[in-house]
Formats: C-alpha cells, structure tokens, sequence
C-alpha cells in the first residue's frame, strides 16, 4: 500500500510541486477560490486513485497559488457506502500528506442534528463521533506514515479552529461549532436513530470525514473541517433529504465557505 500512495504521490508533485495545503471538497460543494489556478489533475489520471461515483464528486484536483502558498482543492472524495474500502476511501489525503501537505481543511456537507441549526448553517467541527463500524487503520499499520496507536485527543486543530472563527468574524459570515457524526450510509436516518444520535452528542451527521480525519491524524497532519447543513433533522417531523435538495444547499452555501477559506489560507 505504501508503494501505491508514494507512486501517487510522486505523480502530484510532479504536476503540481510540493502541496502546503489541502481543502477536500463534500457533497455539492462549489468552492471559488481568490487565487491563481495553476494546474488541474483528474483523478483518473493519478495511479491506483478510484473514480467518485457519487454526483456532484467531480473528480480533479485544482492547483492554486495564493500568496507563498501551494493549495490544492480535492473536488470529489470517496465514501465507504460506494463499496471502496478504507484504504482506498482515505487514499487520496493520504497521498496528498506524501506530496507535502501538512494542513487539511476538509468540508462536508452534513444534517442538521442540534435543533438551533437551519438549513444553510456553516459548523466548525470541533469533535466526531465514528458510527461507521470500521476504522481506517484497522489491519497491518504503515509505520512509514505513523504509529500504531495514534492519540487523538485533538483531531481538530484548536490553534486552526480559532482561526477559522476569527475568519467568520471578520467576513461576518455566521458559524457554529459542533461534534459531527459520521455514519456508514447511504440510507438516510430513521426519526430513532436521528434522536439516538442528538442523544449522544452530535449536532450533525453526515457519512464521510471520519476516516480522513483518522488517517491524516496518524500521519501527524493538523486538520479542521467545516460541514454545510444541508437539512434539519427533526426525529417528530421528519422530513426527506433527496441528493438533488443536499446539492442544491450545500452549493448555495457554498460562496460564504469560499470566503472562509480564503481568509484562512491568507490567515495561516
């Protein structure tokens, strides 16, 4: 595997040079950024990388230059519900860590679970809880990425939240904080597991992240994220959430998270 990851690796830098940071893109994310492009690569073309199959998970990645910084945005990422495994679910960050990042700022798009959320709400993700079942680094560890038992007792940058809040102030552009949850898919939540899971602490769910976030953190890589809520939860008056009304949200959402990122990059 490590082989696999440093081949792709390889491939990156060579197109692109070394990487500084990482924002992955979720479901119905359009992220403009105020930077230069400078290069783009299709996923199809990076060795032993899997192909999205999930709609609005484009496929490329886009180079930019932004200040003395190199950033490369991930559009599409690769959930566990499309039958990849872990390994190839967190193959892509894990070959981007290879290629020199060492910051990633990851998005997804989320439901609502804490009732003072609304539709269209940015949340900076101050914790999760892994629903899914399964752990990426379950099996034979890569010690060339890290150790067996990584700690994660902060895998949210705190130095790095604080900077996103100072972000939101700045553009004034409202943010909650909450734990998200991630849970394995693709069906949506039932009106009890939805209170199960408001019960236990999260304030939104989703189900992708957690294994990025896993993995990048047993490679030593300072992480954030900031979910879209796309819909409101509501175990007594629940409502349907179809992918063409999650796209639809998260990408009207989408121009204010560009602000925060840009800010952020320029804060870092």
């Amino acid at each position: 595997m490590f082989d696999k990851l440093k081949k792709a690796a390889d491939f990156i830098k060579e197109k692109a040079g070394i990487i500084d940071i990482v924002v992955v893109g979720g479901t119905g994310v359009e992220l403009s950024l105020e930077a230069e492009e400078v290069a783009k690569i299709n996923y199809a073309d990076i060795p032993f990388l899997p192909t999205p199959t999930v709609k609005s998970h484009k496929g490329f990645l886009q180079i930019f230059k932004k200040g003395n910084k190199t950033v490369c945005v991930a559009n599409g990422r690769f959930h566990y519900y499309e039958g990849y495994s872990m390994d190839e679910v967190v193959f892509l960050v894990r070959a981007l860590k290879l290629a020199g990042a060492d910051l990633f700022f990851l998005t997804n798009a989320a439901g609502g679970l804490n009732p003072l959320f609304k539709k269209g709400d940015l949340m900076v993700v101050v914790d999760h809880i892994n629903f899914m079942g399964i752990n990426p680094l379950r099996g034979r560890n890569l010690e060339e990425l890290g150790e067996r038992f990584p700690d994660m007792s902060e895998p949210y940058s705190k130095k790095h939240i604080e900077i996103i809040k100072k972000c939101a102030l700045k553009n004034k552009i409202e943010l909650k904080e909450g734990v998200y949850v991630t849970v394995s898919g693709p069906s949506m939540e039932t009106p009890a597991e939805t209170r199960m899971l408001r019960m236990i602490g999260a304030d939104a769910v989703g189900m992708s992240t957690v294994p990025e976030v896993i993995a990048l953190n047993h490679a030593g890589c300072n992480v954030v994220a900031v979910s879209i809520i796309t819909n409101e939860n509501r175990p007594d008056c629940m409502e349907k959430a179809p992918l063409d009304e999650v796209i639809k949200a998260a990408s009207s959402a989408s121009l204010r998270l560009s602000r925060l990122i840009d800010c952020f990059v320029e804060a870092i």
